[in-house]
């Protein structure tokens, strides 16, 4: 595995502005199918992977994400969909990855539950407008997650589709949010090299965390949308940084 995930206290808490540090916003990149995209999320702080999640394209084996984790350069992170606490020990005991995302319906006991049985961070999606039964986002804050990532959802196909939909949110509720709970906070849902700029001066989020923005077709990645995507992400933050009231109090 990549020297990058022997740093785990090195971290996103570090990069978000806690304990004291200078914020500087993050990028992630999502649904990372094949060792050639993997070497495609270079230019991010973190290469998302799904794993068992049978509803999504982009989901990969156990075994098929070993090879793409191996591939990575940067921290990475595995998606989960409604694991047990039993397969998501499985998944991190193999991957070791720098953070377990549990992306659909999980409870906040599951996160408390995690957090005790696991070394690496835990990290929950909530979804705005909120799905049926989903928790508070800041319930799961309470629970004890690291980071929260809030996302669209896509009815169009039949099903609510979680993830990679391409579906801008609400970035006026995201920033809403972010005022209200003291952990790292990612945006999501619809975010590509034509509006991260204005999703990163909008929001002012912890991390970007987008997907299908970067893709040539569904689970295949674009280099030039990447290449482009990351430019005017770096840019952006760069803007931002320089503007007052950027310092950790």
């Amino acid at each position: 595995m990549p020297a990058a995930l022997e740093r785990d206290r090195q971290t996103i808490g570090e990069a978000s502005g806690e304990d004291g540090a200078r914020e500087m916003t993050v990028l992630k990149l999502c649904g990372t199918t094949s060792a050639g995209d993997a070497q495609l999320a270079r230019g991010a702080d973190f290469c998302g992977m799904l794993v068992g999640v049978d509803w999504s394209e982009r989901s990969l084996t156990l075994e098929q994400a070993k090879r793409v984790a191996e591939a990575s350069s940067v921290k990475n992170v595995i998606l989960l969909c409604n694991p047990s606490a039993a397969f998501a020990e499985k998944v991190a005991k193999a991957l070791r990855p720098h953070a377990l995302q549990l992306h659909c319906r999980e409870r906040p006991a599951l996160v408390s539950e995690l957090k005790e049985l696991l070394p690496c961070k835990i990290w929950k999606t909530v979804h705005l407008p909120l799905l049926d039964g989903q928790a508070a986002p800041e319930a799961f804050a309470e629970a004890g997650a690291d980071a929260l990532l809030v996302d669209s959802v896509d009815v169009s196909e039949g099903f609510e589709r979680l993830g990679g939909t391409g579906k801008v949110g609400d970035w006026a509720a995201v920033a809403a949010l972010k005022e209200k709970i003291d952990i790292p906070l990612f945006l999501a849902g619809g975010i590509g090299p034509e509006n991260v700029a204005d999703a990163v001066r909008s929001v002012r989020p912890h991390g970007i965390d987008l997907c299908s923005g970067v893709e040539m077709r569904r689970g295949r990645r674009d280099p030039e949308k990447v290449k482009k995507l990351v430019r005017r992400f770096r840019e952006a933050v760069a803007e931002i940084s320089e503007m007052p009231g950027q310092e950790e109090e």
